[in-house]
């Protein structure tokens, strides 16, 4: 794999398939490479196999193992610390719930409250 490749590979964790695949096919038309889970188990397997990825997006709400409980554990490892994370959340969360998410995250997003334009131009200062 090159190292362009891998700089542009992103992993997208979310339980909810139609979402996914939305964000999976709007990165692929900007020339991302995609990688998918359902729940934080299915994202740690694929981390453990090649944690090269320049970017996670995280749903926090999840079963098994939820989003939060999945940033925590890349935060802590240092093979996963350095991946900048972009959290969605579909739920108003309190502000010190939400304060918790934005210093541990790089970007924190509402699901369905917010434009493309946003979520690309978002996806495209995070990507290291």
């Amino acid at each position: 794999m090159t190292e362009e490749k891998t700089a542009k590979r992103i992993l997208v964790v979310d339980d909810d398939e139609l979402l996914r695949d939305f964000y999976i096919k709007v990165l692929k038309s900007e020339g991302y490479e995609t990688e998918f889970a359902a729940n934080g188990d299915e994202a740690v397997d694929t981390l453990k196999k090649n944690p090269n990825f320049a970017l996670a997006i995280i749903d926090l709400l999840m079963p098994i193992r939820t989003g939060w409980e999945l940033i925590e554990l890349m935060k802590s490892n240092d093979e996963y610390k350095d991946i900048p994370v972009i959290a969605l959340t579909g739920l108003a969360s309190s502000f010190n719930d939400f304060h918790e998410v934005e210093e541990i995250c790089d970007a924190v997003m509402h699901k369905g409250k917010f434009e493309l334009s946003e979520f690309i131009n978002t996806i495209n200062k995070t990507v290291r």
